[in-house]
């Protein structure tokens, strides 16, 4: 019989039973604890921004897309000085390297600040010569804002002393670069200045949604990103500001300023109409092969036959067309002549198919008895 006073010594059958059941209890709370946890391949980076597709094709996450819409991103800063501007050039330049750019006419014998419109992360910075003749470099910087949404803000001719430490010391002969950087910029930071191309006076404003797509008749001939998701600059600025690009949004001539009805459009396909691309053979795409591109803009009728480089084969603008591509439909032709004192006619076979021929002086009065060349949706 035990005394009085005396600790009762717990059979060693029980401890093994509580020991087992405090293993089990801990393994539960460290389960609900992981369950509960962020994924950490969406946080990657600590500080709750999303990763973001940026111009050279990278991916969002699936989870982080579905809680991010492009209509959230916002333009805050004024990216140049608008008083030094002539235009502000709609989307959809044929005979540009580029119909998702927006180009941006410089007043002649201005210089011209360039700012970043939006908090963003710079990813990378062009640093290159611009054509075999080129003495001097020019800056681009490109970046992420977010939701997939992507700045190209371009041909500057010179940067800042804080983007300038993230570009190439010296000129480059190609304008290739990989998105290697990830340095945040707040909107209004300063980027460089620029006078624009020596031809037209002009610097490049891109902005690439990948949320949304331009619309084309035949979606698989249409490859290049800045064909697929350009989109208007301006659109991403509160109405005021909007408001304020928009007046401007046109080109300027020597008879005055003409004003776009819109801001643009990447594609000019019109179905059962010779308006929009057209390709030489069943391989033919806007980056690979040779390709035709027809559409009316502002005053004029551009048509431009263009190689994979982007180089142009052809190229007539007509100024003063009595027809528009929009309204030349099956079994009709249309003669287009350019100042250049070149001739295109082109003669729509079936909603698939278009001929082809050209040649210089004024306009034959009736098709051409020279072999066609024939292009196809």
């Amino acid at each position: 019989m035990q005394e009085e006073g005396t600790p009762q010594k717990t059979p060693k059958k029980y401890i093994w039973i509580i020991v087992i059941l405090a293993l089990v209890i801990l393994i539960l709370i460290r389960a609900l604890l992981f369950k509960s946890r962020p994924n950490s391949a969406n946080n990657a980076r600590g500080d709750g921004s999303r990763p973001i597709s940026s111009p050279s094709g990278s991916q969002q996450s699936s989870s982080e897309e579905q809680n991010c819409s492009a209509d959230s991103v916002k333009f805050t800063k004024e990216f140049t000085d608008w008083d030094k501007i002539d235009a502000f050039q709609p989307l959809g330049s044929i005979t540009g390297a580029s119909r998702g750019r927006s180009y941006i006419g410089i007043k002649k014998g201005q210089e011209v600040p360039v700012y970043a419109p939006a908090d963003a992360t710079l990813v990378s910075v062009i640093y290159a010569y611009r054509g075999p003749d080129s003495d001097h470099g020019e800056y681009g910087f490109r970046f992420r804002v977010g939701c997939g949404v992507s700045i190209l803000l371009d041909h500057l001719d010179s940067a800042s002393d804080e983007m300038k430490k993230y570009a190439p010391a010296e000129p480059a002969r190609s304008t290739a670069n990989n998105d290697t950087l990830s340095i945040p910029v707040k909107a209004g930071t300063l980027l460089g200045y620029t006078n624009g191309t020596s031809m037209a006076r002009t610097f490049d404003f891109l902005v690439m949604d990948q949320n949304r797509k331009a619309k084309y008749i035949n979606p698989a001939r249409w490859q290049w990103d800045q064909s697929l998701y350009s989109v208007c600059p301006y659109d991403f600025y509160p109405n005021d500001l909007k408001t304020k690009y928009y007046q401007k949004i046109g080109e300027p001539t020597d008879s005055g300023f003409i004003k776009a009805d819109d801001c643009g459009n990447p594609s000019y396909d019109i179905d059962n109409t010779i308006s929009g691309g057209w390709f030489l053979d069943d391989q033919a795409t806007d980056t690979h092969g040779q390709f035709m591109l027809i559409g009316y803009r502002l005053n004029s009728v551009d048509v431009t036959i263009k190689s994979e480089s982007e180089n142009s084969i052809l190229r007539v603008t007509n100024y003063q067309p009595k027809v528009l591509p929009k309204d030349v439909g099956i079994g009709e032709s249309v003669c287009y002549s350019g100042f250049s004192n070149d001739w295109v006619y082109l003669s729509l076979i079936d909603a698939k198919t278009i001929e082809v021929q050209n040649g210089s002086g004024s306009c034959p009065t009736s098709k051409p008895t020279t072999t066609a060349t024939k292009y196809y949706r």
